[in-house]
């Protein structure tokens, strides 16, 4: 098992990702409030896929088909 040290662990900088999606040092408040109005936009989007996603799953586990094959005699136990 590979031994990380303690100052890579919690450094920011690693993070490719956090760059990417850190905003600009040197935003205006108009451009914040409009990249602010952006992702919200944005999430709520992502949320309606998912509930729409959520809905077929659901809709697709009531439609399942379940069949079942008994076996064993016929009238057995009875005379």
């Amino acid at each position: 098992m590979p031994v990380v040290s303690s100052s890579r662990r919690g450094s920011a900088n690693d993070d490719p990702l956090d760059a990417a999606i850190r905003p600009p040092q040197n935003e205006s408040p108009q451009e914040r409030q409009q990249r602010l109005s952006r992702e919200d936009d944005a999430k709520k989007v992502s949320q309606a896929i998912d509930a729409s996603i959520k809905a077929e799953r659901q809709a697709r586990r009531k439609q399942r088909i379940v069949r079942l094959l008994l076996l064993g005699q016929s009238e057995s136990g009875e005379e």
